[in-house]
């Protein structure tokens, strides 16, 4: 492992690497922080690619300590398909991850190392691919896990987290009300808390390292909602520069629904970030109000010159029917948005984009 330490995103504190931490006492998020010139030393394209097409084909980029704690049900290596109507758009398929969203690649980072640290239970706030992900982690690394999800949670999503066997607690109110009592119980008995802290931005590095491993994108079309995915294949693609694997970067687009975007006008307005009380959107699984790393993914469209647009329920509907009918792609409406975003913003047709499709349509069969 290369970690050197853990540090506040906002105020610049410095945690051990070892210390049990979810967020600073200032309230910033955190970002692990690593020892690029040893990684540099260490790793090619060509060492890489002798290793299967697999999110744990860039381990050195993940805090994991030993291969030994590794908890993978096969994530990552999901398809980059080339659109039927231009040689210039790809969608990345992270429907294809084992429960059905991009929330693995998360999660068996975020397990793996919860196994070094010995953690026999979990807790988690979530909207509802998260949970069903870390369920189904837990049993297999023979944790107990606890989900807290908000009132409007779909059925679906609730049977596919009890299968694994996790505890549910749903909570009156929106996300935010799930994440307030999750850290509650933190807070009262200790338990472990999972969700978009450090470890699990540090795991959806690799949907970065992976697109960049088949093509060099000049765009990446990108879902926020907790904007924890967004800034973290700003910092894979960071990573990927810093170890000589990448010269040009791509622009990222930030793609957020209107009944809950945060980040985009904060972006587009210049201002700081402020709370959506009551996000009210089909795209649940990014209905985050006040999103943990949205000033991460802030600073990300800021360095990298990117975009970001917020789009309608109807536009993510057409979006999802479009896909479903003219590409043999289905995918959730949150699934949806980055598509409707590349829609309905006009770039270049010689430019290279990629949308990333974060989860599958058998999440949702109602919104169709």
């Amino acid at each position: 492992m290369h970690v050197k330490h853990i540090q506040c995103f906002d105020c610049g504190k410095i945690y051990s690497k070892d210390q049990i931490v979810f967020q600073c006492k200032c309230g910033g998020s955190l970002d692990v922080i690593y020892n690029y010139k040893e990684i540099k030393r260490k790793i090619t394209w060509h060492l890489l690619r002798k290793r299967p097409f697999n999110h744990w084909r860039y381990r050195e980029f993940f805090p994991v300590t030993d291969n030994k704690n590794i908890i993978s049900l096969g994530e990552g290596g999901t398809p980059l398909v080339k659109s039927k109507n231009s040689d210039k758009t790809y969608f990345k398929l992270e429907g294809l991850n084992l429960t059905g969203s991009f929330k693995d690649r998360g999660t068996t980072v975020e397990i793996s190392k919860a196994r070094e640290f010995n953690i026999k239970k979990v807790a988690c706030a979530s909207t509802g691919n998260m949970g069903a992900s870390i369920s189904a982690y837990c049993a297999r690394a023979s944790m107990k896990a606890k989900i807290f999800l908000p009132r409007n949670i779909r059925k679906t999503i609730v049977k596919q987290i009890q299968v694994h066997g996790a505890d549910i607690e749903i909570v009156r109110g929106p996300y935010a009300a799930a994440e307030e009592k999750a850290n509650l119980e933190h807070k009262k008995t200790g338990i472990y808390l999972m969700g978009d802290y450090p470890y699990r931005g540090e795991g959806e590095k690799s949907v970065a390292y992976e697109i960049i491993d088949d093509i060099k994108p000049d765009y990446i079309f990108c879902p926020i909602g907790n904007a924890t995915l967004i800034s973290a294949v700003w910092k894979g693609l960071k990573e990927l520069k810093i170890c000589g694997l990448i010269k040009k970067m791509p622009k990222l687009v930030g793609v957020q629904a209107k009944g809950c975007a945060p980040v985009v006008r904060a972006f587009n307005q210049n201002k700081e970030m402020k709370l959506v009380k009551n996000p009210k959107t089909i795209a649940t699984a990014i209905a985050c109000g006040y999103p943990i790393d949205g000033h991460k993914a802030l600073k990300a469209l800021k360095e990298c010159k990117g975009k970001a647009i917020a789009v309608s329920d109807n536009e993510i509907l057409k979006a999802r029917r479009e896909l479903a009918k003219k590409q043999g792609i289905d995918a959730e409406p949150s699934g949806a948005v980055a598509y409707a975003g590349l829609k309905k913003l006009n770039l270049p047709k010689n430019k290279i984009k990629v949308v990333i499709v974060s989860g599958s349509g058998l999440k949702d069969l109602e919104n169709v």
